[in-house]
């Protein structure tokens, strides 16, 4: 497994990589933010009228842009539920480092604070890999995210780990998931 990191990603040339990698067989991990973006994963029918884009990922919609931490998973999987719980168990410990109130949520998946999400989750398992990952809030446009509910979620806004008072560094919380990252997938595979 490789680790790539990268300021910004144009989301749709993301995907794009992404796919190549998984061609390639190629077993990466990207730490990455976007520009300012909706995205739609296939379970969304309906337009939003925010000129989102089309994501092969599951869910609905939801926001990204600089202030997100993007962590994308290229990994071979041969069990999609027990890499799922793997992904849980890693971000279940970093977010237990910020704060014991952050929890999962398993009927609407992703992490919240309250009735606020954090970090959202979505995936896609295509020709034996894992694709799409996992988005943590560290301090992106709020006004702009919560023109929606994320994903489609009634009752639900975003919010940021800078918005909820936590002190961060972003390089700090990408070498600390890099181990995580690397501790959980070096027992046994997925």
């Amino acid at each position: 497994m490789r680790f790539l990191y990268f300021n910004e990603l144009d989301y749709i040339k993301c995907s794009v990589f992404m796919d190549k990698l998984i061609d390639k067989k190629r077993e990466t991990v990207i730490f990455c933010s976007h520009k300012s973006v909706f995205t739609i994963g296939e379970g969304e029918k309906k337009s939003f009228f925010l000129n989102e884009i089309r994501s092969d990922r599951g869910g609905s919609i939801t926001y990204h842009d600089e202030g997100s931490l993007m962590i994308y998973f290229i990994l071979k999987v041969s069990s999609p539920p027990l890499f799922y719980r793997k992904i849980l168990k890693i971000f279940k410990k970093f977010f237990l480092t910020v704060d014991k109130k952050i929890y999962y949520d398993k009927k609407r998946p992703g992490f919240y604070i309250e009735n606020q999400k954090i970090a959202s989750i979505g995936f896609r398992y295509k020709k034996g890999f894992s694709k799409h990952g996992v988005c943590i809030n560290l301090n992106p446009n709020l006004s702009k995210f919560n023109l929606i509910n994320p994903c489609n979620l009634k009752g639900v806004k975003a919010t940021s780990l800078k918005k909820e008072g936590y002190e961060y560094e972003r390089e700090k919380i990408i070498s600390f998931l890099k181990k995580l990252i690397e501790d959980e997938f070096s027992k046994t595979k997925s």
